[in-house]
């Protein structure tokens, strides 16, 4: 009877376990409310759902982001509340495994991921409990330094042991207790007659004692201090063209070394720059003098390669054919871009140049196109050739300014004010480049996450717009078939999801190109893929 009781237990017990385990409801795309597609389709219009769930009345989507994971949570009314990131325990910064070590002794990580939500910057959410089954876990934050920013115990929480470092010392003290024991304890006869000196002890005393002072005189040597040399070990230092100094990988966040290693598999001769609110790592891969520049957060930006001579072929090598007749090839620069628009610098000496080293520079897009010319500068004279393939990526990037965005301004042109509007709502956010557009409005341009964004902010300092760029093969079946109908043959050029802040208004803006005029116009469509007039 017994033994039936406890299978009842045990079988009552996996249920449990189960209901909890299986509470998610799988949904088919068909059975997704369409409030909750579109506002996906809206917040990631770049992403493939693969697959949707119901729990707690939130809508959650399953996607794929750049080889991580993610999970959006969705009302049924299409309100997005959140989105996770799946992220391995190892992967997370020392410092918080740390505080969950210190904090939560014996305790285990459960969970951890990354979450992004509206009114929030990108944060850590870390999931600790006692091993086992039934416990629920205490869930922590902390931004990205590590820096705890909220924790949540479970009700009838019984705080884990005292803090490591009381631990140590309460496991000490008995310890130095029981080292006491004995010098508190001379009571027997044996040890008082042991205590008493006696006059053969008294005279054989001094034999021992005079003996021992000698080894007591050797103690002094420890001459290992001597060994402080060791410490002045040379320690490599490497600097670039800039006087950049190279940093540790330790200082390195996780996050960007593994983003690292997503666009270089194996990196050798690797050191790690900071530079302008960026990582840069240099390195040579595949043969090929590389250096690859991402966010703090770990987002990739670009990457830029030396490529040899037999690497400038098709259209760019006819172009020089054509124009730069007996030319001498220095050195070409490619830029693979998180946009998409990649770029090709070509370094060369005009025939008329080369005895005095001064170059010539053409940048490229990827099919070849001739984007811009560099006329051979006197100022880069012969002193400036004497550096190596790496300087040559510093100084050739800074003084050609291979962005596309001629237009765009520096930081330093655009008012104060408008920059810290933009930094509190973005306070993670690098590498922005601005515009200052025909409605005298400030576009903040940038890459997250999620892909291209632009965030609009008015004269009077509020921000007004912001724009998510999608593919334009995600455009809704709506849209295209509107297309085909008004502007049959046209050519998508670009497709953004829009909030406008003042009139909460979600609307999508797609910018083609028409066939026959090849007129660049600008449409405008809600979220029905009906159009917009403004």
């Amino acid at each position: 009877m017994k033994k039936l009781v406890k299978f009842a237990f045990v079988l009552f017990a996996i249920q449990v376990v189960a209901i909890q385990v299986n509470y998610a409801q799988k949904l088919k795309p068909a059975d997704v409310p369409s409030e909750v597609t579109q506002a996906m389709d809206f917040q990631y219009p770049y992403v493939k759902v693969s697959t949707w769930q119901l729990e707690d009345g939130q809508y959650i989507a399953t996607f794929k982001d750049e080889g991580s994971v993610g999970k959006a949570y969705i009302t049924a009314s299409g309100e997005w509340l959140r989105t996770t990131y799946d992220i391995k325990k190892d992967e997370l910064p020392s410092v918080i495994t740390e505080y969950v070590k210190a904090n939560y002794p014996e305790f285990i990580i459960s969970n951890s991921y990354l979450e992004e939500m509206e009114e929030a910057p990108m944060h850590y959410m870390v999931e600790v409990k006692p091993e086992g089954i039934g416990f629920k876990p205490s869930r922590l934050s902390f931004n990205d330094k590590g820096v705890l920013l909220s924790r949540v115990d479970p009700e009838n929480f019984t705080n884990p042991a005292v803090p490591a470092a009381d631990k140590t010392v309460a496991q000490n003290e008995p310890k130095e207790k029981e080292a006491q024991k004995p010098t508190t304890k001379p009571a027997s006869a044996k040890e008082s007659a042991k205590s008493t000196p006696t006059k053969e002890s008294t005279k054989s005393t001094p034999a021992k004692e005079s003996a021992k002072p000698a080894p007591a005189k050797e103690t002094p040597k420890k001459e290992p201090k001597p060994e402080k040399p060791k410490k002045e070990k040379p320690v490599p230092v490497v600097t670039d063209e800039h006087g950049n100094v190279a940093i540790a990988e330790s200082e390195v966040p996780d996050v960007v070394k593994k983003a690292l290693l997503k666009k270089i598999l194996h990196p050798e001769d690797l050191n790690w720059f900071e530079i302008d609110n960026q990582y840069v790592a240099k390195c040579m891969n595949t043969g090929r003098t590389t250096a690859a520049f991402f966010s703090k957060e770990g987002i990739w930006d670009k990457t830029l390669t030396i490529l040899p001579e037999e690497a400038v072929t098709g259209p760019m090598l006819k172009h020089l054919n054509d124009f730069y007749k007996g030319y001498k090839f220095k050195t070409a620069i490619k830029e693979t871009r998180a946009d998409k628009n990649d770029k090709t610098m070509v370094v060369f000496y005009e025939k008329a140049n080369y005895k005095a080293k001064v170059p010539t520079t053409i940048i490229f897009d990827k099919t070849g196109k001739l984007l811009r010319t560099i006329d051979a500068d006197p100022e880069m004279a012969s002193t400036q050739n004497k550096g190596n393939e790496r300087d040559d990526l510093d100084k050739y990037y800074a003084k050609m300014n291979m962005s596309l965005e001629e237009k765009a301004g520096s930081a330093a042109s655009i008012p104060e004010n408008i920059q810290a509007v933009f930094k509190l709502k973005y306070p993670r956010v690098t590498n922005v480049e601005w515009v200052v557009n025909d409605n005298m409005n400030y576009e903040a341009h940038y890459y997250s996450a999620r892909g291209k964004e632009i965030c609009i902010i008015s004269p009077m300092a509020s921000i007004v717009e912001t724009r998510l760029q999608g593919k334009p093969e995600n455009l809704s079946a709506t849209i295209q078939d509107y297309l085909k109908k008004e502007h049959k043959g046209c050519k998508v050029l670009s497709y953004y999801s829009v909030k406008r802040i003042a009139e909460k208004l979600n609307l999508y803006l797609v910018t083609i190109q028409e066939k026959k005029s090849q007129e660049v116009l600008e449409l405008w469509f809600n979220l029905n893929g009906k159009p917009f007039t403004n």
